[in-house]
């Protein structure tokens, strides 16, 4: 399996980090989170979505495994749904990005997550008047990025869709892929997939964190992490839980010059 990631994945990564010229090293990920992180070329879903871009790449991870299966898909757990990671990307000549195009890079990444785990309407809004400009700019090594605080609503990956064969595929290439950056984790196809838990994609608005940095002209990085806040469907708030290990984390990403 490891051979399949390397080769579906990472070569394609590999191609994408030399063209943009950059990549995300995450030095430091809390142990809320899997100790690793799935990294895979972003270009074609971002293209699909109309951004003007020549190529960008995805470095992420998601909750911690308890009992076999990641947290990301307990309802109980403070992961439920959190995202952590961080993008990198290189604009077609010319681009000036405003804040909702750097937002768009997450809104067309959910919904391509949501179809691949069988949402029948994948759906995210997330607009730059939901967001706010923090006071303090997060600087990692020479570069200095802008840090916001921001909501989206969107649906839950958990759902009926659970078990069918482009997910279980997909999540064997998933587990592969973090078990290739670390080859101690030894995760299964199962871990990353919810079970079902008589719930169907729900709605829900995700907080959390977002940090934009310009690297070079045509060049963009913008690091994310996010939990559920609490709204009229969904009886929980993990954005307050978990805010502080998410700048920690951010705090710790290092970005590469390739």
């Amino acid at each position: 399996m490891k051979f399949i990631a390397n080769l579906i994945l990472l070569n394609k990564l590999r191609q994408a980090e030399r063209e943009i010229g950059y990549k995300l090293v995450f030095k430091e990920i809390p142990d809320l989170w899997i100790n690793g992180l799935m990294r895979c070329d972003m270009t074609r879903t971002w293209k699909k979505f109309g951004l003007k871009i020549s190529r960008g790449a995805n470095y992420f991870t998601v909750g911690k495994i308890k009992d076999g299966i990641s947290t990301r898909f307990d309802f109980a757990a403070p992961q439920y749904q959190s995202w952590l990671g961080g993008y990198t990307v290189k604009l077609k000549q010319g681009q000036e990005w405003t804040l909702q195009n750097h937002l768009n890079l997450a809104v067309a990444d959910q919904r391509s997550w949501l179809k691949r785990y069988g949402d029948p309407h994948p759906f995210c809004d997330f607009k730059e008047e939901n967001c706010r400009v923090l006071n303090d700019l997060i600087k990692l090594g020479n570069y200095s990025g802008t840090l916001y605080e921001g909501s989206c609503i969107t649906h839950s990956d958990v759902g009926d869709g659970f078990a069918n064969v482009w997910l279980k595929l997909s999540a064997i290439v998933m587990a592969s892929a973090f078990n290739v950056f670390n080859s101690s984790l030894n995760l299964r196809e199962k871990t990353l997939r919810p079970l079902d838990k008589g719930k169907t994609y729900e709605t829900l608005k995700l907080k959390g964190y977002i940090a934009i940095f310009d690297i070079e002209k045509d060049v963009k990085v913008v690091l994310y992490g996010v939990g559920v806040v609490e709204n009229d469907k969904v009886r929980i708030n993990t954005f307050e839980i978990i805010k502080n290990e998410i700048l920690q984390a951010m705090k710790s990403c290092e970005i590469v010059k390739v």
